[in-house]
């Protein structure tokens, strides 16, 4: 090898050795932990601005843990303090689903849970949901249902467009059959599908 690739061969190596000597600086240096700092006024961007390391996000974490340990008292009086409220306010919903429980699924369970004895409820067809649901979503049930007892059709009809149940009637058609003294409904659901946070 010639005495100008030696050479080269140093300084790409020094340079080298200047860049992770920064990088470690870098992440030791901040105040509180994560590895951020300011910027450098001049010169290319060091690795570490690029993209955080694994370490710097473990450090962060840490941090936040120690931060939640330390206000524990704080934490769980704030909870406490909403936490009835809550689950008043979420008791009456038959929309509730667990975390992990396909919202349309759910959906259909607590649409043959809520029909009373008596009635007769066809297919369920129920919209697919948004993907980005934050933990609360509209869906769209279109279904059917008949009875020969006028009370158990009534209360169907009145229990599956009761808003504090998380549902209401976007359409609704109703027909009774004099002759074989059947009543028939069907229409569209809007449910409100809640996750269950408790």
């Amino acid at each position: 090898m010639s005495l100008t690739g030696n050479r080269r061969t140093a300084v790409l190596g020094g340079l080298a050795l200047l860049l992770v000597g920064a990088t470690i600086y870098d992440y030791t240096r901040a105040p509180d932990g994560s590895g951020k700092s300011e910027p450098a006024a001049t010169g290319p961007a060091r690795p570490s601005q690029a993209a955080p390391s694994q370490g710097a996000a473990l450090a962060r974490e840490i941090a936040e843990l120690k931060y939640f340990i330390a206000h524990a008292a704080k934490v769980r009086a704030r909870y406490e303090a909403i936490a009835v409220p809550y689950a008043e306010s979420v008791a009456t919903f038959a929309t509730l689903y667990a975390p992990g429980e396909p919202p349309g699924e759910a959906a259909k369970k607590r649409l043959l849970e809520l029909m009373p004895a008596g009635v007769k409820i066809g297919d369920v067809l129920v919209s697919q949901a948004a993907p980005d649901n934050r933990g609360a979503i509209w869906l769209t049930a279109t279904l059917s249902f008949s009875s020969g007892d006028s009370a158990a059709f009534e209360k169907a009809i009145l229990t599956l467009g009761d808003a504090a149940n998380g549902m209401l009637w976007k359409e609704l058609s109703a027909a009774g059959d004099a002759e074989h003294k059947n009543l028939r409904a069907s229409g569209q659901l809007a449910l409100l599908m809640v996750e269950n946070a408790e």
